[in-house]
């Protein structure tokens, strides 16, 4: 799941890449984008994010116990 979502991110950088963005490409209204694909964009950083952090606060993460068996 972790890796679908980090997919569309980078998705998302190819889009901007081929002048859907600031910064890259002609500086014309792009055509093709509304604001699902924005809310879309917002969402799958949020999930990730989120997913992060819960599992940076899980105490019962699997990394977490081959950092007490390995002092």
């Amino acid at each position: 799941m972790l890796g679908a979502v980090s997919a569309i991110a980078i998705v998302l950088a190819e889009l901007r890449n081929r002048g859907y963005g600031t910064g890259h490409g002609p500086a014309s209204v792009p055509v093709g984008l509304g604001p699902r694909h924005a809310h879309l964009a917002v969402n799958a950083a949020f999930t990730w994010c989120q997913l992060v952090l819960d599992t940076m606060a899980d105490p019962k993460a699997p990394w977490r116990n081959a950092v007490k068996d390995n002092p």
